[in-house]
């Protein structure tokens, strides 16, 4: 997470939602936070959000679908309490907006200063996300204000590691990059809907639209300009086709655990293998 793009004024107001992660939106966002690059070219607003891509990969679990069949009973019922029936519509906007799905994503209500007296309950403890201060009411306030500063200074550190800690029900689990979500969805789209197609075939099928690259020159030859002279391509074919095979093999098995661990309430999580 990256507090530093956070807008800090929304962020502590009282009562007002805030999103570590740009919420999806429709029409202008209205924050002071850098938006977030968009997954696609030309991509709708409301898919610019780490939390559309939640939705998406979890439609995508199997065992998921198979509970929401079957009316949230099963091994994901408890899941199920706080996501729902995501396959009850096609349309995001229902899901987000109904049953306050988006609350599941948002940081709980800022903090606010309490006056601790004789009649509090207060039971002194060490936490990393609060200091606790004794202010001697005999001093003049410019005083204190200049003290507080003097100690927030020193702790300046761990302030700023309790702002890196979202506190939401379900926390993104990694920074997002949302062109990479979209990609590993597309691919794996593809291939489930073309489960005869071979990898490198799924790779020429969907490249255009999910942003993907892989060069197509070996020692700077295409396989085009080989058949044009006349000339042996098939070695440079078949290396061509094994870069593409292993683009393809790579965002399956990124796609593949992001939906496992989508059904685990984490998301984008995954192990480096």
């Amino acid at each position: 997470m990256d507090a530093s793009t956070a807008d800090d004024t929304n962020r502590y107001k009282v009562g007002k939602r805030f999103f570590v992660y740009a919420p999806p939106l429709k029409g202008v966002r209205p924050s002071k936070r850098k938006p977030p690059n968009p997954p696609y070219k030309g991509a709708p607003s409301w898919k610019c959000s780490v939390y559309y891509y939640w939705w998406e990969y979890l439609r995508r679990h199997d065992g998921y679908r198979q509970c929401c069949a079957n009316g949230g009973v099963g091994e994901y019922a408890t899941l199920y309490a706080d996501f729902g029936n995501v396959h009850a519509h096609d349309d995001f906007w229902q899901w987000w907006s109904k049953e306050a799905h988006s609350e599941l994503f948002c940081e709980p209500t800022a903090r606010q200063i309490r006056v601790l007296d004789e009649n509090s309950v207060f039971e002194p403890t060490v936490s990393k996300d609060t200091l606790t201060l004794e202010l001697p009411l005999e001093v003049r306030s410019a005083y204190l204000i200049a003290r507080i500063r003097t100690v927030l200074k020193q702790y300046e550190a761990r302030a700023k590691a309790a702002k890196r800690i979202s506190r939401a029900r379900y926390p993104v689990a990694a920074k997002p990059v949302l062109a990479s979500l979209h990609q590993h969805l597309v691919v794996w789209d593809a291939h489930q809907a073309n489960p005869k197609l071979k990898l490198y075939e799924i790779y020429d099928l969907v490249h255009k639209v999910a942003g993907l690259y892989v060069s197509e020159r070996v020692y700077g030859e295409t396989v085009a300009e080989l058949k044009k002279l006349d000339l042996p391509y098939r070695d440079v074919l078949r290396t061509i086709r094994q870069r593409k095979s292993n683009l393809v093999r790579r965002h399956l098995r990124i796609a593949e655990q992001y939906i496992e661990n989508v059904a685990k309430g984490n998301f984008p999580y995954r192990m480096n293998r």
